[in-house]
């Protein structure tokens, strides 16, 4: 496991990492973490919990890993671990994890979200405990103009998010069991944590973020990607 320690990239074994993990109750995931501050947000919230940002660039995160990597009596987080790897990829090391985060996804992750990618999230379900709680908030503006990030995949609403031939059945196959779909408010969108959140908040736009919350059940996914 690639770890991220500001401008440092080191190797976190398995004993290392298991010596790491031993003292939390509980493993939360943040896939895509970008910059970093949603897990540093959650980890100073959750004591109890060592809280994983995973992203496939290593380089938006290193300021807040390197915050995270400083002692405690200097606004070190013990709990918050930074990782460079890609969805596809998990390291091997991250099992029974208890919550999984995809925050404002972008780019092929916001497509593995939104086609959906069974064998991706297949992969990130054989990682989690029963029962692991998801949450996962898309920024709707990947689909309006001028970006249209997502091509001709239609923008997911809370009614078709939730259809027989919307994202709940695809999800459903790879463990993942939809249990509700709704737009956030502005008071959703800041508990979020992240950096689009004054954008997002700036926008104005009530219905710029859709939110989907549940639960992973590895016992049901089928085998994801492999090497």
């Amino acid at each position: 496991m690639r770890q991220v320690v500001g401008k440092r990239t080191i190797d976190l074994g398995a004993a290392a990492f298991a010596d790491l993990r031993a003292p939390y109750e509980r493993l939360i995931l943040d896939i895509g973490t970008g910059d970093g501050k949603h897990v540093l947000s959650l980890a100073r919230r959750h004591p109890e919990a060592l809280v994983v940002g995973l992203d496939a660039g290593p380089d938006a995160m290193r300021r807040t890993a390197a915050r995270a990597a400083a002692k405690p009596a200097r606004g070190g987080t013990p709990n918050a671990l930074f990782v460079w790897a890609a969805v596809e990829r998990l390291p091997p090391e991250l099992t029974e994890v208890t919550e999984v985060h995809v925050l404002m996804p972008w780019g092929s992750l916001l497509r593995a979200m939104v086609t959906p990618d069974e064998p991706v999230l297949s992969a990130v379900a054989a990682a989690c405990a029963p029962d692991a709680e998801f949450l996962v908030t898309l920024n709707l503006h990947a689909w309006r103009p001028p970006v249209v990030e997502v091509g001709e995949t239609p923008e997911p609403t809370p009614e078709s998010a939730r259809a027989d031939d919307g994202l709940a059945p695809a999800y459903a196959r790879a463990g993942w069991r939809l249990e509700s779909a709704d737009y956030l408010d502005d008071t959703g969108i800041a508990g979020l944590g992240t950096s689009w959140t004054k954008r997002l908040g700036s926008s104005r736009d009530e219905l710029g973020v859709l939110a989907l919350r549940g639960r992973i059940d590895p016992h049901r996914a089928p085998a994801g990607p492999s090497d």
